[in-house]
């Protein structure tokens, strides 16, 4: 029987303080001249145990019993209860002293329950988070993934339509704001999933040699069209930082793009780089709605956003600045922001350290993609909207597209009309994309074919796993038209 299953029965765990007792007095009986004058410490010794494993009212009956035995075998005269002052000193002082005993070996017994009990709980509560937290992390990948497939259709959709052109200013206006909002949600996918890969430790950076001036003047290029109705000023001096490219290009982004959405039409953003001391400096400074008081100390915070009245339809998910905080220390610099209030504008400042000037200066341009031959090109995808809206980008670029909507399908295509280049979604049905790289790997008939994985997860376990099934190269939905491009030209 367990300790615990003792200390539930009231009889048994004092069964068990009348058992002990009287084996101990029966073991020293026999013993008692050799032990003379110093009969009770056994005794002491049993009532610690009796007290341990079956509490302190268990243990008083032993020292109930103990002291008595005490007086009656050990304590002169013998074979008489209490006749003596001698004796009954004896026993008080006994019957003390192991009441004392017990109440601190029982006391330190529930202490010690306690403390168990409390790892127990303490166990169960985290494995309850980190369930809790695996479960956040699937539902976070699953959600980029659902908002992949749709917004691939509507910027590949917005991209036939930049083709065919119109001159009708309405159709135009309309497809311009179907393309920036793609562009916003897609933004908001990315921040969501950045800050997921941050906090689960899946970034590592590629350190380079960066000029933080020539970053920012690209990166402002790329927001031109955003920040048309702002009086956008750069002040830049040359520095240069250690850092990775595009993670640097995704802060500063952030930063350059927050500016303009909390910034009226018609309000100024001015950007500076500088060097202070042995650091690069940016500093974004707006005219904009500002920043509360309360919320100033946790602008940086995971969904904190500014005064949501302030500027309506300009509001995002409140990732962006906490990517940005991140990405700052992942690099050893810091991030701070600064705001006299609602409606005096606010200002953001990036530190890194500054570094010595790159031996040879390159060029951070991306370089222009040649327009891509004539391919015959298969696309296994699952989702009939992208499937549809995919071929018919590829053929108004001048290529032949056969379209399937499963693996079988889709290898039966391969085999019969030998394409160039195969975009396979990684979720078909009848068996997924990298059951049918690895098939597509062992006929000969396709051997030549370049074989790129859709992934729509774009987690990095996603894209090892495509390499190993046998893709030639990897795209994460939404697919732009230069990535497309790229593609096709290699």
């Amino acid at each position: 029987m367990s300790i615990e299953r003792l200390r539930e029965h009231p009889v048994l765990r004092y069964a068990l303080a009348v058992i002990a007792a009287g084996a101990t007095i029966a073991a020293l009986i026999p013993l008692r001249f050799l032990i003379e004058p110093l009969p009770s410490p056994p005794l002491l010794l049993m009532v610690m145990v009796v007290a341990w494993l079956a509490g302190f009212g268990p243990a008083i009956v032993s020292v109930i019993i103990s002291a008595l035995a005490l007086d009656y075998w050990f304590v002169p005269p013998l074979g008489a209860l209490v006749t003596t002052w001698h004796e009954a000193a004896s026993v008080v002082s006994f019957i003390a002293i192991g009441t004392g005993v017990a109440w601190l070996t029982a006391t330190r017994r529930q202490v010690e329950d306690d403390r168990q009990a409390l790892l127990v709980r303490e166990r169960a509560s985290r494995a309850s988070a980190e369930a809790a937290n695996r479960a956040k992390d699937e539902f976070v990948a699953m959600l980029g993934h659902e908002f992949r497939n749709p917004l691939s259709a509507i910027v590949s959709a917005v991209q036939i339509l930049e083709r065919v052109g119109t001159q009708d200013d309405a159709s135009r206006h309309a497809r311009d704001v179907v393309a920036r909002q793609a562009k916003n949600i897609t933004r908001m996918v990315e921040d969501l999933l950045e800050i997921n890969r941050i906090a689960t430790g899946k970034i590592r950076l590629d350190l380079q040699r960066v000029e933080l001036a020539d970053m920012v003047r690209h990166c402002l290029a790329t927001l031109a069209g955003r920040a048309s109705a702002h009086r956008v000023s750069l002040e830049a001096a040359e520095v240069w930082v250690d850092a990775d490219p595009v993670r640097l290009e995704q802060i500063v982004v952030n930063l350059l793009d927050n500016a303009v959405k909390y910034t009226p039409a018609g309000g100024a953003i001015h950007v500076r780089v500088s060097r202070e001391g042995t650091h690069a400096v940016l500093r974004v400074r707006d005219t904009g709605v500002g920043i509360e008081p309360d919320v100033l100390p946790r602008i940086f915070d995971l969904f904190v956003q500014g005064e949501p009245g302030a500027i309506r339809g300009r509001r995002g998910l409140g990732i962006g600045l906490a990517v940005v905080q991140r990405l700052a220390d992942l690099h050893g610099g810091t991030i701070d922001a600064a705001s006299d209030g609602p409606g005096r504008g606010s200002t953001f400042s990036l530190r890194l350290r500054s570094v010595a000037p790159a031996p040879a200066r390159m060029s951070r341009g991306r370089p222009a993609v040649a327009p891509a031959p004539r391919r015959r090109i298969v696309v296994a995808e699952s989702d009939p909207d992208l499937r549809a809206i995919l071929r018919s980008l590829l053929e108004t670029s001048g290529h032949e597209v056969s379209d399937t909507a499963d693996g079988p399908e889709a290898f039966a295509t391969a085999l019969r009309t030998r394409p160039d280049v195969m975009l396979i979604d990684v979720d078909l049905a009848g068996f997924d994309g990298y059951e049918l790289a690895r098939r597509l790997r062992m006929a000969p008939e396709v051997k030549a074919t370049r074989l790129v994985a859709l992934i729509g997860w774009g987690r990095a376990d996603d894209i090892d796993r495509a390499r190993a099934a046998g893709f030639d190269l990897h795209a994460t939905k939404p697919l732009d038209d230069d990535a497309l491009a790229e593609i096709l030209g290699r």
